[in-house]
């Protein structure tokens, strides 16, 4: 009792009698979705990153999804570009993307059927903040729109 009075008259605490459990990491969060609309809202933007999140320094994918922002419905006969570059360094990907011209006919009118356009080579060289945009030439005209994604 005399050493428990002396711990709290110099300012300690006496010891703890509760015992600590330790917790569990976190899980990791699901990736975000990427998407919404386009800068002059002519369509609706849906991106997926395949693998999601990409792999640093790996070649990875995006499909996207394009739909029309009034009925919902798949966009198939566009042309849509994707790129991506990290503002606050002043400079884009290591790679130059391909964008898939999707199916053509004998005439060379190419299409995407269900609105999924896909882009490979795509490389996020190194971790931090991009900037991923998305060009559409369309039925409802031409539009762009950009969006934040960071690899941590």
């Amino acid at each position: 009792m005399l050493s428990l009075l002396l711990l709290l008259a110099c300012g300690g605490a006496p010891p703890s009698t509760t015992t600590t459990t330790p917790t569990a990491s976190p899980e990791p969060s699901a990736p975000k979705a990427l998407g919404g609309p386009t800068q002059r809202g002519a369509y609706i933007v849906a991106l997926e990153l395949v693998p999601n999140p990409p792999p640093l320094s790996e070649l990875f994918e995006v499909k996207v999804k394009l739909t029309d922002p009034q009925t919902g419905a798949p966009i198939p006969d566009a042309t849509v570009s994707v790129d991506a570059q990290m503002p606050q360094h002043g400079h884009g990907m290591s790679t130059d993307p391909i964008d898939d011209p999707g199916q053509c006919d004998a005439a060379g009118v190419c299409t995407h059927p269900d609105g999924v356009y896909r882009t490979t080579g795509m490389k996020f060289h190194m971790p931090g903040k991009w900037s991923v945009s998305v060009d559409v030439v369309g039925p409802r005209g031409t539009d762009r729109v950009v969006l934040p994604y960071e690899l941590l």
